[in-house]
């Protein structure tokens, strides 16, 4: 008795070419789609990292009935630095509510001219913009490194405290 051959099975060469060609596409069309998601995502999360630490100041203020601070901070302990460096929540007595570290992923964190290095939030939630800020609202604006394949985000702060989120164009 004789036994029959065993059946061959896999792939062809040319079944596999195919394969890999088809993958190679998707591939090629998915990676440039993927960074900008991420790009997406981190402009994202920093700035609400931000409106997170703002009005944690500002919720802070109201319950301790005392000024609270949001300040630049390049070492977490004090306010020293950019806000690019990170940035620092602390109460009266300056103890540390929260510190944030330092932007990734090569984000810059800019203020026009009336933006300081500290925002201070009052007991009763209002912000102290500086005095040389004529407008009821001062903007810190976020932007991805360049050049920029996705939009930046300005954060405002109003003089009532109340922070919020938009998107904007980078140069």
């Amino acid at each position: 008795m004789v036994d029959a051959p065993a059946l061959q099975r896999g792939f062809t060469l040319i079944e596999l070419m195919v394969t890999l060609s088809v993958a190679a596409i998707l591939v090629s069309i998915a990676v440039p789609n993927f960074q900008t998601f991420v790009m997406n995502n981190r402009m994202a999360s920093q700035a609400n990292d931000l409106i997170t630490a703002l009005n944690m100041a500002r919720s802070e203020a109201v319950k301790r009935a005392a000024s609270v601070t949001v300040c630049a901070s390049s070492n977490g302990t004090s306010c020293t630095g950019t806000w690019e460096q990170g940035w620092l929540v602390r109460d009266a007595a300056g103890t540390a509510i929260r510190v944030q570290q330092a932007l990734g992923g090569g984000s810059t964190l800019t203020g026009g001219t009336d933006v300081a290095s500290t925002i201070t939030f009052a007991s009763n939630g209002r912000t102290t913009i500086p005095s040389t800020a004529t407008d009821v609202t001062t903007t810190m604006t976020l932007c991805p490194p360049s050049p920029a394949s996705v939009q930046g985000r300005a954060i405002q702060i109003e003089r009532t405290g109340r922070s919020r989120v938009m998107a904007v164009a980078c140069p």
